[in-house]
């Protein structure tokens, strides 16, 4: 059954629901003018020999093609009352398909390291196709006429969609139930796959997702452009309260947005290229997060689409806890599906790591590659032998002594959490870099 809301009377605004009036202000002025598997060590359903086939040049890299070099957009890093608006020169090529090479040249800006402890993670793998996840709560705009958000089916996947009912309709928020007391971590990510794409090939009309942080008055500026807590992010125009960022990825497909917040510092990427970097971009104590996928006007659309969302503790300093702990938990060094090749979004974790060896010539890592208990067991613990394996050719090959790194894999027989949850498995689902 679909969930439907309907809603009458005069366009009003509730003080946590964010509207789009200074997008559209901003859409409009230029009419004139002009989703992802993540899963460490997840082998999916891949056969053996294709997980051991994938061993031939993994180490080195695939150099079959070479993309263009991306620009990365140039920032305001500045507190202004005016943001500074930047963009980027041309469209920006697909950086998910780098080689952890071509990512070393071309990724100059993207150092997002995933939080170590999940706290909220929704696939809608357990939702029924035309259902509302119960995993949010869904907030209406409390006027207009009627707004659909359901779950579907989107290439082989399940996406919450929201279909905008009618025009000028303020969109409906979804945001996550979580029992949280007091302010989220100092450090946390978020992270989520989402269509971008503009609307009947318009220029100017595109769709985007509004990542609400939703601060302890419960207050967010709903008639700025650029608010505190509240960050636009599209395939045109990605907005925070002191930075706006122009970008061109309105192509229809499925793009992985990631954010990092420090403080009051929030950074934000779409498929490894930074668009917001904003030092006072949020407000503490943070109470609440949620979702708003809109269109300017509220045109319609039926690509309003997202998924894989994740929230993640940003966790301790990685000298911390590795003087406490004797090692580093990561789930920021992903592979391909089935395969030992690193993907480029893991370059940020390995050259944490690499950095951590060259500054301790007498330090020791075990390098070690958990999954959780979805799969064959016969495949995945030797496949997380290959990706420890992997780690650390890419590590040997710049510099550090083999002798100083050694490898293991345990595939499921490790888990530091649940494996009943999505949740759970996702924090199973890890490599470790463990003292010797």
């Amino acid at each position: 059954m679909r969930t439907t809301l309907i809603f009458g009377g005069i366009l009003l605004f509730t003080a946590t629901t964010i509207c789009q009036a200074g997008w559209l202000e901003n859409t409009l002025d230029n009419a004139g003018k002009r989703l992802g598997n993540r899963a460490v060590n997840d082998a999916g359903n891949s056969a053996y020999d294709a997980a051991k086939g994938g061993l031939k040049g993994t180490a080195k890299g695939d150099k079959d093609k070479s993309p263009k070099q991306s620009p990365e957009s140039r920032q305001s890093g500045q507190k202004e009352s005016n943001p500074q608006e930047v963009k980027a020169d041309i469209a920006s090529p697909p950086t998910g398909n780098l080689s952890i090479e071509e990512a070393e040249t071309v990724l100059t800006k993207f150092d997002f390291i995933p939080g170590n402890k999940m706290i909220f993670f929704d696939d809608f793998s357990d939702t029924e196709v035309g259902e509302f996840p119960r995993k949010w709560t869904l907030e209406g705009p409390k006027v207009g006429n009627n707004n659909t958000v359901d779950v579907v089916e989107f290439q082989g996947k399940r996406f919450l969609r929201s279909v905008p009912g009618a025009k000028n309709q303020a969109p409906a928020t979804q945001y996550i139930r979580l029992d949280q007391k007091g302010d989220f971590p100092e450090k946390f990510t978020i992270e989520f796959d989402a269509v971008f794409s503009s609307i009947n090939n318009s220029p100017v009309y595109f769709v985007g997702y509004k990542v609400l942080l939703v601060p302890a008055d419960k207050k967010i500026d709903i008639f700025k452009k650029n608010s505190p807590n509240a960050l636009l992010i599209s395939g045109q125009d990605n907005m925070s309260a002191n930075t706006t960022t122009k970008v061109q990825l309105n192509d229809g497909k499925v793009h992985h947005v990631a954010i990092s917040v420090n403080g009051t510092f929030v950074k934000a990427y779409i498929d490894n290229q930074r668009v917001i970097n904003d030092p006072d971009g949020i407000k503490r104590p943070i109470k609440q997060i949620g979702l708003q996928m809109l269109t300017p006007n509220n045109f319609k659309s039926d690509k309003l689409l997202f998924t894989n969302f994740r929230l993640a503790d940003g966790g301790k300093d990685i000298k911390s806890a590795l003087d406490t702990d004797g090692k580093i938990i990561t789930h920021g060094i992903l592979f391909d599906t089935g395969k030992d090749k690193l993907k480029a979004e893991s370059l940020p974790t390995l050259k944490m790591i690499l950095g951590l060896l060259n500054d301790d010539p007498e330090l020791k890592f075990s390098i070690e590659g958990h999954t959780d208990n979805q799969g064959n067991k016969g495949i995945n613990q030797p496949l997380s032998e290959y990706r420890a394996a992997a780690v650390k050719g890419w590590l040997e090959g710049k510099g550090i002594e083999s002798a100083r790194l050694k490898t293991a894999g345990f595939g499921d027989s490790k888990p530091i959490d649940s494996n009943k949850t999505l949740e759970g498995r996702a924090n199973n689902r890890r490599v470790e870099f463990v003292k010797f």
